[in-house]
């Protein structure tokens, strides 16, 4: 999970008799590819706020004319879930990770989702003048049965526990509740905005509300937020917004070739498992971003968030 950039990992196989590299832009799946970044530049989300069944998790307005709103799956109309599965299948096209093979055969629009979506919560920051989508992030939800842990033989692997191996029973103990462990996922800003401060800011209003959402689900005893990324990436910045960050150094699976997302993990850098929890610093460090975001002034952000950092050590 990277903001601007990766993010944890592929959550749908699609099963198709294409070949297994990726074709490389300009190629056989040239029409493919030039039909789904066109259809997605035309993504809005028009008066989102109003469009929301009940009250977010998050919301607030930025002084570059940006909304970010963090809502459960099913506080979105269906036509608007739709967009941004569209959104997210486009994003990892334009940057590489996507194994195009695979998603032409299946002719994809949009990446797979199901009825799990619902309960996932998503972070979407939009253009408040145009209605665009361009940020977002999600914390999916367990999808084992109610009242499964973590060692139960019925408990369903998170996306990480699949990709690196793992046991999260090991990480954070067999008795704790499957629905107490969250799993972040696809922080990213969209590939087609221009250099602006708004642009600078979006992937920081991804975390706000990523984070956000993170916070309450932290509230439960035992809770932790799982994903991977980059240690200089996805990691530091994490750790930078008052999480605390336990990255586990183990290797991934060999990526399956027929795999929609394959091509995520042929990176030069290195991604690895973490474990997120809350050791009280991660609320005054958000309301700390809160004003700076709210300010709008140029700058690095990590570099303030640095100093605040280490100004309460």
């Amino acid at each position: 999970m990277t903001t601007a950039g990766s993010t944890a990992t592929a959550t749908a196989t699609v099963a198709a008799t294409a070949t297994a590299t990726a074709t490389r832009p300009g190629g056989a799946n040239a029409p493919y590819r030039e039909r789904v970044l066109r259809d997605a530049g035309a993504i809005t989300l028009p008066d989102l706020d109003h469009h929301v069944d009940g009250e977010p998790l998050f919301r607030s307005a930025s002084p570059e004319g940006l909304l970010t709103l963090t809502v459960r799956g099913d506080q979105l109309p269906t036509a608007y879930l739709d967009d941004v599965y569209r959104f997210r299948l486009a994003q990892y096209l334009k940057r590489g990770w996507l194994n195009e093979e695979v998603a032409a055969a299946a002719d994809l629009g949009a990446e797979p989702y199901d009825g799990h979506a619902l309960q996932d919560q998503h972070t979407l920051v939009v253009e408040e003048d145009t209605g665009r989508l361009r940020g977002y992030g999600t914390l999916a939800h367990t999808r084992s049965p109610v009242q499964t842990l973590l060692g139960d033989a019925a408990h369903l692997p998170f996306v990480v526990e699949r990709d690196y191996g793992l046991r999260l029973a090991d990480e954070l103990g067999a008795s704790t509740p499957s629905h107490h462990v969250w799993e972040g996922k696809r922080l990213v800003r969209d590939y087609a905005m221009g250099r602006s401060q708004a642009a600078v800011s979006v992937p920081w209003w991804v975390y706000r509300g990523w984070a956000e959402g993170c916070l309450r689900a932290l509230a439960e005893d035992g809770a932790a937020i799982v994903g991977d990324g980059k240690p200089g990436g996805a990691v530091l910045q994490l750790s930078l917004l008052g999480f605390h960050t336990r990255m586990l150094d183990v290797p991934a699976n060999p990526a399956d070739p027929t795999d929609l997302f394959a091509p995520m993990w042929d990176q030069q850098q290195r991604s690895y498992p973490f474990v997120l929890t809350d050791a009280n610093a991660l609320r005054p460090t958000l309301s700390h971003l809160d004003a700076i975001l709210a300010s709008g002034e140029t700058g690095s952000v990590a570099a303030r968030l640095t100093a605040f950092k280490e100004e309460r050590a």
